[in-house]
């Protein structure tokens, strides 16, 4: 078996590639590593992927459109790190039949444990707490500390990052309403505290997290009037993707303190050091780490891919056209 592993040598594929993870795929394949130390074109990857039965990627790595596929004559197998393949997959790789992996649904794990890290110190009020132990502050009646428990959480989108979230949300007393037009009428089924609800019930909610795919159909999607639904002291969570929501109409709702937000993502990133949202309290802000910072274990589950597909065995984590097509882009 020979794979072609498309990301360039430099810091970002060492995390990625470890030594015992690199190790690992060399010792079940032929591997020819990209040891440029820049991002192939997509005529470089072209004139490299003939003879190689899986090709793997990363983030910044050309899409493998219909010249590459062309080229590709053995590729049955593209296997990317990272989560979303939109714009790495193409028509033309599933037109070919060639399988697409990628570390989705590992990463999806990670950013729904962060979103329930987040909710939960804005509810019980830990940083404030732990900066005015700092100062010297003991006084807790000083703190609104609150319990997410008895609490109506609103997704604006489900995908794999809600669902993974919807488990972690079992152990709470919590209604959730999901809005999300995508999903199947029996998705919500193994979760009886969950109901489907129209766009302007989930935005309804004490907690209102956002977990859409960027699309053409979904860029704006939460403009004033939308942001306008969220009740007075609710909290807003985006993780995401910042560009579904009118940036200037949540900073006018966070201006006013009508409510707070959590957000991991933005429209400029990194965020610039003078960026009003630095400034503003109600405002919780982290810098785009939802799921990318733990990065062997999203290697790991797509070698463990690759060794499936090496044995003729299902693969567990590929991404079918049907979900492709709404991948983030």
């Amino acid at each position: 078996m020979n794979v072609l592993v498309a990301m360039p040598d430099g810091a970002l594929r060492e995390d990625f590639f470890p030594p015992s993870t690199k190790a690992r795929l060399e010792s079940i394949a032929d591997v020819t590593w990209n040891e440029s130390g820049e991002e192939w074109s997509q005529a470089e990857l072209r004139d490299r992927i003939r003879g190689f039965d899986v090709c793997v990627t990363g983030w910044g790595c050309p899409q493998l459109d219909a010249a590459i596929v062309e080229r590709a004559d053995d590729l049955e197998l593209l296997a990317h790190t990272g989560g979303s393949v939109a714009t790495i997959a193409s028509e033309a790789v599933y037109d070919a039949g060639i399988a697409v992996v990628s570390a989705n649904d590992v990463m999806a794990e990670y950013v729904a444990e962060h979103v329930l890290g987040a909710i939960l110190t804005h509810v019980r009020r830990l940083d404030e707490l732990d900066a005015a132990m700092h100062r010297g502050r003991t006084d807790p009646d000083s703190y609104a500390v609150g319990s997410l428990h008895g609490s109506t959480i609103g997704l604006v989108g489900l995908g794999t990052i809600g669902r993974f979230l919807l488990e972690h949300l079992r152990s709470f007393d919590v209604a959730v309403r999901v809005y999300d037009p995508y999903i199947d009428d029996d998705a919500l089924e193994d979760f009886p505290f969950v109901t489907r609800a129209d766009l302007e019930t989930a935005l309804s909610s004490d907690i209102v997290s956002l977990h859409a795919a960027r699309t053409p159909e979904t860029i704006g999607m939460l403009d004033a009037e939308e942001l306008a639904r969220i009740p007075d002291g609710a909290l807003f969570v985006n993780t995401a993707r910042a560009e579904l929501v009118v940036e200037d109409a949540l900073l006018d709702e966070l201006r006013s303190g009508r409510f707070s937000a959590i957000l991991d993502v933005f429209h400029e990133e990194p965020l610039p050091d003078d960026h009003e949202l630095r400034d503003l309290e109600n405002a919780f802000l982290t810098p785009h780490v939802g799921g990318s910072q733990i990065r062997p274990p999203l290697t790991e589950s797509v070698i463990d891919d690759i060794e499936r597909y090496r044995d003729g065995e299902p693969l567990e984590h590929e991404i079918p056209r049907s979900a492709w097509t709404l991948m983030t882009r």
